[in-house]
This record gives C-alpha cells, sequence and structure tokens, in this order.
C-alpha cells in the first residue's frame, strides 16, 4: 500500500476549512448580536425568524425542531419562552387533535423583523470591509468547489 501521499494539499484543504470557518462564525456573530439586542438567545432567535420566513407565519413543532436543528424538548423550551413574551401563540391544529402549530404574534412579527434587520446591518459592516467583488468571487469559487465534491460524492 502506497502511503506517499503529499501531505500539503490535506493541509491547504484543512486551512481552508478553518478559514471558512472562522467566516461562518464572523457572519454569524451579526445574528448572534442581534438576538442578543433583542433579548433573545440564538435559539430564541432562529425559532422566531423561521416562523417569520414561514407560509402565514406558523409551522408545527416538529418542524421548526428540524429547520432550527433543536431537540423536541428544546424546541418546546423556547416555544413557551417565547409565548410567555407574547412572541408565539400555540394553536390547535383543526384537523389533527394531537398536533399543534406555533403561530407568531404580531409583536413576534415586529421583534423577527429587527432581527433580521439587525443582523443584515451587520452583516453589511463586516462586508463592506471587504474589497470591491470578493464576495462575488468567493461565491463563485465556493460553489466550484462544492460542485466538484458534489460530483465525485455521486460517483
Amino acid at each position: 500500500m502506497d502511503n506517499s501521499t503529499p501531505a500539503e494539499p490535506v493541509v491547504l484543504l484543512d486551512r481552508l476549512a478553518e478559514k471558512a470557518s472562522l467566516l461562518a462564525r464572523s457572519l454569524n456573530a451579526a445574528a448572534d448580536a442581534a438576538a442578543a439586542d433583542a433579548g433573545l438567545t440564538k435559539a430564541d432567535a432562529d425559532v422566531l425568524v423561521t416562523l417569520h420566513d414561514a407560509p402565514e407565519h406558523r409551522l408545527k413543532p416538529s418542524t421548526l425542531a428540524t429547520l432550527c436543528d433543536l431537540s423536541s424538548g428544546g424546541t418546546s423550551n423556547v416555544i413557551l419562552r417565547l409565548t410567555r413574551a407574547g412572541y408565539v401563540n400555540r394553536e390547535a391544529h383543526l384537523h389533527d387533535g394531537r398536533s399543534s402549530w406555533a403561530q407568531l404574534t404580531p409583536e413576534g412579527e415586529n421583534v423577527a423583523r429587527f432581527v433580521l434587520e439587525s443582523a443584515a446591518s451587520g452583516r453589511a459592516t463586516l462586508l463592506r470591509r471587504w474589497p470591491d467583488g470578493l464576495a462575488h468571487t468567493l461565491d463563485e469559487l465556493l460553489d466550484t468547489a462544492l460542485r466538484h465534491i458534489e460530483d465525485h460524492s455521486l460517483r
């Protein structure tokens, strides 16, 4: 068995992964700061924004758990906290008595919009520090890299 594979490409990929992770953390920090400014946890903000983007501003808790990458218990805790804050209502499912909806209230819509706008403003501040065209170039390069990874994984 030949173990003479050069380490340099692997090290380069590791550095690339670290840099991509750092970039993601920097961009996510804007969302985290927006959540904190609204007095919310990251999970609270994720649920509010997900409900804001959902049809009729409502989803089943199980769908919220999946979309927000939360456990069912964690989702229940977040919904309870948001209900107590007046941002979410729990409504019975009309056709399935075993199920319910988490429905964004008008106040919850306002808070979700604040979080979205604040996060967008924070990200825009970061992007203004970049040279013109860099975001577009990175987007294209990452699309190309991911496409090659996906193509190869299908073989």
